[in-house]
């Protein structure tokens, strides 16, 4: 007769998927969280290049002069 297999075995075994879930589960919330990360850095971003233009803009209006 086969020994059966140690208790503490046949807890990792049945434990397995559900430990499985979690580490996909903790990797997913990761992911989204460096997108939306990146996402506000982006936004950041354009509204800098966006004040940026908006100064270029006036200065040239300026220099132009009221004509």
């Amino acid at each position: 007769m086969p020994a059966s297999p140690a208790p503490a075995t046949l807890l990792a075994v049945g434990e397995a998927p559900a430990i499985a879930m979690g580490m996909t589960y903790v990797a997913n919330a990761h992911s989204l969280g460096l997108v939306m990360e990146n996402a506000a850095a982006a936004e950041q971003r354009g509204q800098v290049i966006g004040e940026a233009a908006l100064v270029q803009v006036l200065a040239l209006i300026i220099a132009k002069g009221a004509s």
